[in-house]
């Protein structure tokens, strides 16, 4: 399957080092895990605590060993994990969809970087990184 991703999906991709998962489900439990405390965080403090939902999932790929990814450099210590969901409205005022995967991405572990729909910018660790600076969702 070849897909091609347009700004148009919320994008979340994971490297979980193996030394902390050793299987894919156990990667996938702590991305999950990771995630969710990470949107609790955030929506505790820019939402008052309101849940935004989440968008329907669009596309989810992994958790796979680093290495079967095409044209990369094999990498067996790592899962690699990439979903993109459609994005849906904030229930928080006066945010922005950048402002708020800002603040869960220094919610998330370093393995974790999320991209927002309508952005060429991915955030890990609170940081803004561009096409070139990270890798983005484009096979």
């Amino acid at each position: 399957m070849t897909f091609t991703v347009t700004e148009s999906y919320d994008e979340v991709v994971a490297r979980v080092p193996r030394r902390q998962a050793e299987i894919p489900s156990v990667a996938l439990a702590q991305i999950n895990i990771a995630l969710y405390r990470a949107r609790q965080l955030t929506e505790a403090r820019l939402c008052s605590g309101k849940w935004t939902p989440r968008g329907t999932l669009q596309y989810r790929r992994g958790p796979e060993a680093e290495s079967s990814r095409a044209n990369k450099t094999p990498d067996n210590n790592a899962w690699y994990f990439q979903s993109l969901r459609h994005p849906v409205t904030l229930v928080c005022p006066n945010v922005t969809r950048a402002e708020y995967f800002m603040e869960m991405s220094r919610h998330l572990p370093a393995w974790v970087s999320v991209r927002p729909a309508g952005y060429e910018t991915a955030f890990r660790l609170g940081q803004a990184f561009t096409d070139g600076q990270h890798s983005l969702a484009t096979r």
